[in-house]
């Protein structure tokens, strides 16, 4: 089999389809050798070397008429013709008997293929949340990818949660679909020495432990404000003064979409108990590495990768209940209703304050992020190739 791919996100390793994208051309050819691999790239992405591919994988830079003109109109096309056509190219040039095969990554994949087509929905969260909805052309966009996606041989997702939510959106029949658990990247384990650790965080960042650690987004369906109120409540009701530290993005003006965090620090009088720091993606580990607690209050994942990181550094979590998050984090996490601060407090305090449980969900999150590595993404993603490739 000869398997192609769309490779808009090889230029971006440190965002989540990036993440992917390289996990599974990391793998893939060590699972299943005996095939051909074919990343197709947008030239216009290429700005910088390109992170090196393995060794087996092909590489192909493809231009667009408008790579200098129009990014909208550079990514539609090289979605929905430059791919195609380089697809149905590869076929007619195959070797005899081979079969080839197209996996977009993303959620974009051609409206009409000549090869068979398997695509990744991570979620579906522009078409369920109202505030996520964007202008005209994003909803239009998103209507064009969904119906695509109904042409697709098969859709890949990352959980049981998001595939019964991408059925009903995208109108696809369960049988279509199938969840691949991610896995959390290599790096990702407890520190060799914790001393050591600690001094390199107060280093690079004036923080010492104890601190609970939250890293991702800081727009609505994150659901830091709730997280801020929680450890308002441990450090006034509970006179536990642990440290918040959020990794993300500058806070910026107030919206729907972003809600005002500083003015919630402010009003909470929490201003010298939380920090805000940017994490470069070399650091991700230390952080939760020397966290005490890493907390996740989302309200809506396609999976939830920080969790599963941060128990794959040893580090116990509080995890939010809604969505797919109780399927990554299993019974190795406390887990609290996102709507409630009061909640979450408790069970920050419970951690902080009870070492023999810190350490029993210590072990128990090393055990389930163990359950996920990426040899089983790519071996269970092969068989839905080889399903899609051959099955009439």
């Amino acid at each position: 089999m000869h398997i192609l791919f769309n490779g808009s996100f090889w230029t971006q390793p440190t965002v989540g389809s990036g993440q992917y994208l390289h996990g599974l051309l990391r793998w893939l050819p060590i699972v299943a050798p005996q095939h051909r691999y074919t990343v197709l790239i947008p030239a216009a992405q290429v700005r910088a070397p390109l992170p090196p591919l393995p060794a087996p994988i092909q590489m192909l830079l493809v231009r667009t008429p408008f790579d200098q003109r129009h990014a909208n109109l550079a990514k539609l096309w090289f979605e929905q013709i430059s791919v195609p056509v380089y697809a149905h190219l590869i076929a007619q040039n195959r070797r005899a008997g081979e079969q080839v095969l197209l996996h977009v990554p993303y959620f974009a994949p051609p409206l009409q293929g000549i090869v068979p087509i398997v695509t990744t929905i991570p979620d579906v969260i522009p078409l369920i949340l109202p505030e996520y909805r964007g202008s005209l052309h994003v909803r239009g966009y998103m209507r064009l990818v969904c119906h695509a996606a109904q042409q697709s041989n098969h859709v890949i997702t990352f959980s049981a949660y998001s595939r019964q939510d991408i059925s009903k959106i995208a109108k696809l029949p369960l049988t279509k679909i199938t969840p691949t658990l991610l896995a959390a990247d290599e790096r990702y384990h407890p520190a060799a020495d914790a001393t050591t650790a600690a001094a390199l965080l107060h280093a690079r960042y004036g923080i010492h432990p104890p601190f609970i650690y939250y890293v991702g987004g800081l727009d609505a369906r994150k659901n830091v404000a709730t997280l801020i109120r929680a450890v308002a409540l441990l450090h006034q009701q509970y006179q536990l003064p642990v440290p918040l530290v959020i990794a993300g993005k500058p806070l910026g003006a107030s919206s729907r979409l972003f809600p005002d965090l500083d003015g919630l620090i402010a009003a909470l009088g929490m201003q010298a108990g939380v920090y805000r720091i940017n994490v470069p993606h070399a650091d991700g580990a230390l952080l939760y590495q020397t966290a005490s607690v890493f907390a996740f209050p989302s309200f809506y994942e396609g999976f939830g990768l920080p969790p599963l990181e941060a128990m794959a550094c040893g580090t116990p979590v509080v995890c939010s209940t809604a969505s797919s998050l109780p399927e990554v984090v299993g019974d190795a996490a406390l887990l609290a209703d996102p709507d409630d601060p009061a909640a979450w407090a408790r069970a920050l305090l419970r951690l902080l304050a009870s070492p023999a449980l810190h350490q029993h969900y210590r072990q128990q999150g090393l055990r389930q992020a163990a359950q996920f590595t990426w040899r089983r993404v790519a071996e269970e993603t092969m068989r839905i190739y080889e399903q899609a490739a051959y099955d009439k």
